[in-house]
């Protein structure tokens, strides 16, 4: 049976076969997300220094860059 075919099933079903259908997918999609145990700190890390042409006070005057609050 195809995709498709599936879903123009579902509407003929009750609500309780379509919770019981639902709780399937949750299952079946985290099974099959890739796991990762980074933190996100961790990529945030990657990332750090990798932006080029800022200023050299942009980290000490980040307000003033983006919201046009006084220099520090």
């Amino acid at each position: 049976m195809s995709a498709t075919e599936i879903i123009a099933e579902l509407p003929k079903l009750s609500r309780g076969e379509l919770e019981a259908i639902e709780a399937r997918l949750i299952v079946l999609l985290d099974r099959a997300a890739p796991s990762t145990n980074a933190h996100w700190g961790h990529a945030l890390r990657d990332l750090a220094g990798t932006v080029q042409e800022l200023p050299a006070d942009y980290a000490a005057n980040h307000d003033h860059y983006l919201h046009g609050a006084p220099k520090r």
